[in-house]
């Protein structure tokens, strides 16, 4: 008879419901192609107070265009340079600020620090200030004027170029952090590869798969030595803890299991209550190789939030030879 597991959702935090939907979501930006906006530190002439306006104004142009997102991958961006053509105080009462704006936006990939393409315009701005002139010539940007849409499209097909043609090298350099045991970012790197790049997608999807029984089997070693020495101490509570994290797809799952029934028979021969803790299992009906996909991309997103997506690592890029 056909045994029927439960799923886990603690184990994957994405519902089931929307993949079974579309088992690639096209709203999930790791799989897809998109810009992140950013201001660095180093573009000068960009006052504090219209820093956040302008990154909006940067994000409104990739949404725009249909390359909007929150942060995933930024090693592509667009960021901005400033410059003052010209400034001036009018003779009115009060007098105001006027200033004249050249405003450059960059596509760049941040990472080998190359140039895929820019525009410009000239915007002006009038305020009882220098901030408030500042900030009324930014409002002035036409997010939906027609170069924006030249500037971005040309962007996306740089990303693009650089997929299908760094594809061998993106996967060697997959290979060599899986080797380093630096799962989680080779995770990340496979699963950044957009899937208009259909061939190279395909083979970073492939060794993907690879990478994540690797950091499985890993994880299933660390995790079930942990529950061993826990145990070894009679702390049946942190091996629980341990064994939490060991799932059906890991090769010593079967270790695992057979390390709960040890647990559970002396608990039971001493005379306690039976211990409720059981191994996670799979519902037979889930396609395993969905799961894996899932899980990687869970692992994936947790890498990046931690080391691309926090203010820390922001503020960590170096954009010295963009603005020399």
């Amino acid at each position: 008879m056909k045994k029927i597991f439960v799923l886990i959702y603690v184990l994957f935090s994405l519902s089931l419901s929307s993949f079974s939907q579309n088992s690639l979501d096209k709203s999930d930006d790791l799989g897809r192609i998109a810009l992140a906006a950013f201001v660095p530190d180093q573009a000068e002439g960009i006052p504090v107070s219209t820093r956040q306006l302008l990154q909006n104004k940067m994000l409104q142009i990739a949404v725009q265009n249909g390359l909007g997102a929150s942060g995933f991958n930024p090693r592509f961006c667009i960021v901005p340079m400033v410059n003052v053509l010209s400034k001036e105080i009018t003779p009115s009462a009060p007098p105001m600020q006027v200033v004249n704006l050249e405003i450059t936006f960059y596509i760049v990939d941040a990472i080998s620090k190359t140039i895929f393409c820019q525009t410009s315009i000239s915007v002006k701005g009038v305020g009882q200030t220098d901030d408030k002139a500042y900030i009324s010539g930014i409002r002035n940007i036409n997010v939906k004027a027609g170069q924006f849409k030249g500037f971005v499209e040309t962007g996306k097909n740089k990303v693009i170029e650089f997929y299908n043609s760094q594809c061998d090298v993106i996967l060697k350099g997959a290979q060599a952090l899986a080797g380093s045991k630096k799962y989680e970012e080779s995770l990340f790197v496979l699963l950044s590869v957009p899937d208009v790049c259909r061939e190279c997608f395909d083979k970073c999807m492939d060794l993907s798969t690879d990478v994540y029984k690797e950091y499985a089997n890993h994880a299933c070693a660390v995790n079930l030595a942990g529950a061993r020495a826990a145990w070894a101490n009679m702390d049946a509570d942190k091996a629980a803890q341990f064994l939490a994290n060991i799932t059906p797809d890991m090769s010593c799952y079967g270790e695992a299991t057979k390390l709960v029934d040890q647990i559970t028979q002396k608990m039971v021969a001493d005379g306690a209550n039976v211990w409720k803790f059981k191994m996670k299992r799979y519902d037979d009906a889930i396609d395993l190789q969905k799961m894996t996909i899932l899980a990687s991309r869970d692992i994936a997103i947790a890498w990046a939030n931690a080391y691309y997506w926090s203010a820390q690592a922001k503020f960590a890029w170096d954009w010295n030879w963009l603005y020399k």
